[in-house]
């Protein structure tokens, strides 16, 4: 990142120093220099935004207004407008432009410019009056193409977290059309480079893959009048995660990829069935498909299409299998294979929740202590093992972070007494 000093050709006096950022994509590293843009006459949003695309309205969208409307509507809208409101903006957004005639094109952060539009015209007098008028933009060079585009979307909604990640329905979408191609257009890369941009396996590419061609065959089995006003994407989008699950269900999930095998047909046409009438509550449910299966008198419920009928039959189901403490006693071993085979995918909630299934155990092995102190007491543990590799490799603002965190403990420890108190 890099500034320089330029001079007002006009006054001759200095400006402030132009701020630029150095991003690689692709092959190439590019200068993006970052300015400041009016939010209402100087850029354009994008109708092509695959954040929108499951919120967009059957009809379609004509004018900026409508787009507006539709990121309103998106995750994440109401806690950034507050922190705009109460903050301002944060982080840049990324424009592009073809020439220096047109306006500039959000590729990036068209949220964060929907709601300072929205902020500028609530605040036209006081002391936020004109506060919202412009927003913090990198601007892509005209030669920046198609792939590093997608590359820079890639990092940020993909492989990214939080508001800013896309939900799984518009991943899946985005990588399918990415790598396949769309509307007769070439495939922009393959998937291995895919995996490779967005440093995920090349697995998780795959699945995500599959899933969403399955979606497509579900999309075409759908009964779109039923489906009244909500467009067929989003009630798509609202299902993907169950639909994924069936798509890798155990032999089930084979078979029902099987598209040019006519065999499957029914059995496909059942199942999609039972997804639109909300059979399944949670994609936990569809686990189970195989087990649905193997009973005539649990698939015939299924296609009977009572709601979450899937729910309740899939607690049945796991009342029949072993103990728990059989099912802990096998879970290294299951979760080391499926690792192995690469065909599962963990996350920040899947550890949080074997926190808190550890958490339940401690209470009961610990009856009467609080877990605080048997938190206390594995952290010493693991403190007393640390080598010099791990203090080497530890980052500076872990180390800081740890660091506030002990000095407050122990100040709190003075504060208010107890055996560790001096």
């Amino acid at each position: 990142m890099g500034s320089a000093e330029t001079m007002d050709a006009a006054t001759g006096a200095s400006r402030p120093p132009v701020r630029v950022h150095h991003e690689k994509y692709g092959a190439s590293e590019w200068a993006l220099e970052e300015v400041q843009l009016d939010v209402h006459d100087e850029v354009r949003l994008w109708g092509l935004n695959p954040r929108l695309q499951s919120y967009l309205p059957v009809t379609g969208i004509n004018s900026e207004t409508e787009l507006e409307a539709a990121l309103e509507m998106t995750k994440g809208y109401d806690a950034l407008r507050k922190s705009i409101d109460d903050l301002g903006q944060m982080e840049p957004i990324y424009v592009w432009r073809p020439n220096e005639t047109s306006k500039f094109l959000v590729l990036e952060g068209a949220t964060r410019v929907c709601v300072l539009r929205t902020l500028d015209k609530k605040y036209t007098s006081g002391i936020k009056e004109g506060t919202f008028r412009r927003v913090k933009a990198k601007v892509l060079p005209p030669n920046f193409g198609e792939l590093e585009q997608a590359i820079l979307l890639a990092r940020i909604h993909v492989r990214g977290s939080g508001v800013r990640a896309w939900d799984r329905y518009i991943q899946a979408k985005f990588i399918h059309e990415k790598v396949v191609g769309v509307n007769g257009q070439p495939p922009v890369m393959n998937q291995a480079q895919m995996a490779q941009y967005m440093e995920k396996s090349l697995a998780w590419v795959n699945r995500l893959k599959s899933a969403y061609e399955f979606a497509l065959q579900f999309k075409e089995h759908v009964d779109v009048e039923r489906l009244g006003s909500e467009p067929i994407d989003r009630f798509t989008a609202r299902n993907f995660s169950v639909l994924e699950e069936i798509s890798k269900a155990r032999i089930i999930g084979s078979k029902l990829r099987e598209y040019d095998n006519p065999a499957y047909d029914d059995l496909r046409e059942d199942v999609f069935g039972m997804v639109q009438n909300g059979v399944f509550k949670e994609y936990r449910d569809a686990r189970f498909l195989k087990e649905f299966y193997d009973d005539p008198e649990a698939w015939e419920q299924l296609k009977s299409g009572e709601e979450h009928v899937a729910n309740r039959l899939a607690r049945e189901v796991e009342s029949k299998g072993s103990s728990p403490k059989a099912k802990i006693a096998g879970l290294t071993q299951t979760l080391k294979r499926a690792i192995d085979r690469g065909d599962s995918e963990f996350d920040e909630e899947d550890i949080a929740e074997l926190g808190r299934a550890i958490d339940l155990i401690e209470e009961k092995v610990h009856d009467g202590v609080s877990t605080y102190r048997v938190s206390i007491k594995k952290a010493t543990q693991m403190l007393n093992r640390v080598s010099r590799a791990d203090v080497r490799d530890l980052p500076q603002d872990e180390l800081d972070e740890f660091t506030d965190a002990y000095e407050y403990f122990i100040g709190m420890v003075k504060t208010h007494g107890g055996r560790g108190a001096t």
